[in-house]
């Protein structure tokens, strides 16, 4: 049964495909919990499924492109139409700009943390509107499994769906 959404839920997705593949062994190598089970994040813009993530270009989307795959969903309880507009403003600028590839290099040297400018990746995306909302200290350098497992044990979020997406 899919959950009810809001505007401002935060979503992780698991792909098993190529770049997925890969990002999963990456992240494991540096997860502190020795796991990863997400590769890639985005932000739910409303109760509809509607999504504003970074894929091949930084778009918006839905929730049903998800169909058969493993996502977790959190939800920031303290999130207000006045929080979400704080970190929408500060992403909305990405909007159709294309996905850059180059900061995955980055990530996998571990250079992210220190060079960012210009565009982020997916997980950095949802980071920044974190960011912009006091939520999170910074946004670059950051990975779908550490945002998923930061929220899995933070009192202010609570999961509201885990499962394979139908």
């Amino acid at each position: 049964m899919k959950p009810k959404l809001r505007q401002g839920d935060f979503a992780h997705t698991r792909s098993d495909e190529v770049v997925g593949f890969l990002i999963n062994r990456i992240q494991k190598r540096k997860a502190t919990d020795d796991e990863s089970k997400y590769n890639h994040s985005l932000l739910i813009t409303n109760n509809k499924g509607d999504t504003f993530e970074a894929l091949n270009k930084i778009d918006h989307y839905n929730l049903d492109r998800y169909k058969g795959q493993r996502i977790v969903i959190y939800r920031y309880k303290k999130m207000t139409p006045e929080l979400y507009k704080k970190g929408w403003d500060a992403i909305k600028q990405f909007d159709g700009k294309g996905y850059p590839y180059w900061r995955l290099f980055m990530h996998l040297s571990g250079l992210a943390k220190f060079i960012h400018w210009d565009r982020p990746v997916c997980s950095e995306l949802v980071s920044k509107f974190m960011y912009a909302c006091d939520l999170r200290k910074n946004w670059w350098g950051v990975n779908p499994d550490d945002l998923a497992d930061c929220m899995d044990i933070h009192r202010d979020y609570v999961k509201v769906f885990e499962g394979i997406w139908e």
